[in-house]
């Protein structure tokens, strides 16, 4: 296991390497990663992402600096997928309003939080 960390040190070294934010306590490097503000850009940032990881996983080896790469890469999809989870559980919460309010026959409610919910609903859409 040190060795892949000792390359993976020395490529994010190297000159056009990849530059950590900080170093862990253990030495490890680590990245913030792109950061969303929205579902839709969390999504945007999750399927670009991916699409670059694709490409890294495409032949049956991947260079030193390639992993350097993807482990940056991966700060920013656990990023966006915090961001959509935090959001899936919020629709969660609203699409549980709707449901006790409809077995009620709570109107104002299930139009209130029905609107919420499909509103958020739709960023999950595009």
């Amino acid at each position: 296991m040190k060795a892949p960390l000792i390359t993976l040190a020395i490529v994010l070294t190297l000159p056009g390497g990849v530059v950590a934010d900080e170093m862990s306590p253990d030495g490890r490097p680590h990245f913030s990663g792109k950061e969303a503000d929205s579902v839709e850009e969390a999504f945007h940032h999750f399927e670009e992402g991916n699409e670059r990881l694709s490409k890294y996983l495409e032949g049956d080896t991947i260079e030193a600096a390639d992993l350097a790469h993807i482990h940056e890469l991966t700060y920013t999809l656990e990023n966006a997928l915090g961001k959509m989870q935090a959001a899936l559980s919020s629709l969660a919460v609203t699409l549980e309003e709707v449901h006790l309010a409809s077995e009620k026959g709570d109107q104002e409610t299930v139009l209130k939080s029905g609107r919420e919910y499909l509103w958020m609903a739709d960023r999950f859409d595009d």
